[in-house]
């Protein structure tokens, strides 16, 4: 089962290995990053930084979608982790289906805005992140679980 999707632009480190995994209990990360499926050597620098005994697997947004119709996000507790809204988005688009998600980073740059402890958030990612909710899907802003979490209108309302 999907235990928690999140999208963070560090991907796989220290704060979400050492604090969601735990309070997810999750045994298995499933990456879904279409640039990164096509590269074995990143791939194999990624899976280093897992901790023992979490499988991972990285994915494009295509396979995402098979591997979730066949049934394989369902054997684990599945950490399904992105690296952007957009790549989110792209997958839903295609036919991921989810129920809520974790925004956790999304980095810097121009036009960004913090609207949660570090979490920014610019126009383009709010659009598409407000359409995922018309979807049906939740969506919030949370770093760890020390912090807490705010909803998707409180933060698009801080821009």
């Amino acid at each position: 089962m999907i235990a928690l999707t999140r999208v963070d632009f560090r991907l796989i480190h220290g704060q979400v290995i050492t604090r969601w995994l735990k309070q997810c209990d999750i045994n298995e990360i499933v990456t879904v990053d279409t640039e990164l499926s096509k590269d074995a050597f990143m791939q194999d620098v990624f899976k280093m930084a897992a901790p023992k005994g979490v499988k991972i697997s990285v994915v494009s947004s295509e396979q995402a979608v098979t591997v979730q119709e066949k049934g394989g996000l369902d054997k684990n507790r599945v950490l399904l982790l992105f690296k952007s809204v957009k790549e989110l988005c792209a997958t839903v688009e295609k036919g991921l289906k989810l129920e809520e998600v974790q925004i956790g980073g999304l980095g810097g740059g121009p036009g960004r805005k913090a609207v949660n402890n570090a979490i920014t958030l610019d126009r383009t990612d709010a659009d598409q992140l407000l359409d995922l909710e018309k979807k049906g899907i939740k969506v919030y802003f949370q770093t760890t679980p020390d912090y807490p979490s705010e909803t998707l209108k409180n933060a698009v309302a801080k821009l």
